[in-house]
């Protein structure tokens, strides 16, 4: 009986472990940058940054903090991520433009980037997500420039300004929020400079509502009491090229 009980607990011990093995998946992907000929160009040195979106989301998709990130891309431009728990992430990959001596980080002008715009769902086996064809950060072609100022004309600096394809709900009041800034919260945000000057950077045209707050969240609630009160702009429609609010 000792040693059938010894048995049967090696068993349920396999078990687990097994089944632990079986709520991770496999993420992989090709990274690609087509030149101004049209020619593939595979990226290596590249990496895949992962951030659950189970969590709190991030405050934009693209300088958060990764929960994952990949070890870097094949010469092919390959990249596979092991051991992903099963859940919902927000995805993007990156490769300094040119190579640098710091290879991790947040996007940099000119550095290849590709990002998902919904999350994807990673389950047991592997997710292929096929090919990638990275654009140049800070190369979108739109741009909403802008200054930030108080009452008096005086320049803010480290303001955080944001792009939403709906309004922010302006209150916090009677308990449930169904709708903090639209289906994406996370489309473009850039903090101002010293003379609180900002850029953002948008890949398709569009209807877009512009903040500014000196902290900007996912429910955005402007009421007495609320540190992060800001304002924004009425609906501003851009096409191609670069507007200035």
């Amino acid at each position: 009986m000792k040693k059938c009980g010894t048995l049967f607990s090696l068993f349920v011990l396999m078990a687990v472990i097994a089944a632990g093995v079986a709520e991770a998946g496999t993420l992989t992907l090709t990274f690609k940058y087509k030149n101004s000929a049209g020619v593939e160009q595979p990226l290596s040195y590249s990496y895949v940054y992962l951030r659950n979106a189970a969590n709190e989301p991030p405050m934009e998709k693209f300088f958060s903090p990764a929960d994952l990130i990949s070890p870097p891309s094949t010469s092919t431009g390959v990249v596979t991520i092991t051991n992903v728990p099963e859940g919902n992430y927000y995805i993007r990959a990156t490769r300094r433009n040119p190579l640098a001596s710091r290879p991790l980080g947040p996007p940099e002008p000119g550095d290849y980037m590709w990002n998902q715009t919904e999350p994807i769902t990673i389950t047991a086996g592997t997710t292929n997500l096929g090919i990638k064809y990275a654009w140049i950060f800070g190369s979108a072609p739109i741009t909403i420039s802008g200054t930030v100022k108080n009452w008096s004309g005086t320049p803010l600096a480290g303001r955080y300004v944001k792009a939403t394809i709906e309004p922010c709900i302006q209150d916090g009041y009677g308990g449930a929020l169904t709708n903090y800034c639209g289906p994406e919260k996370h489309l473009a945000l850039q903090r101002t400079d010293a003379n609180g000057n900002y850029t953002l950077f948008l890949r398709d045209p569009g209807t877009f509502y512009i903040y500014e707050s000196t902290c900007l969240g996912d429910k955005h609630q402007e009421y007495s009491g609320n540190a992060c009160i800001g304002y924004s702009t009425g609906p501003v429609t851009v096409n191609m090229g670069r507007t200035r609010l």
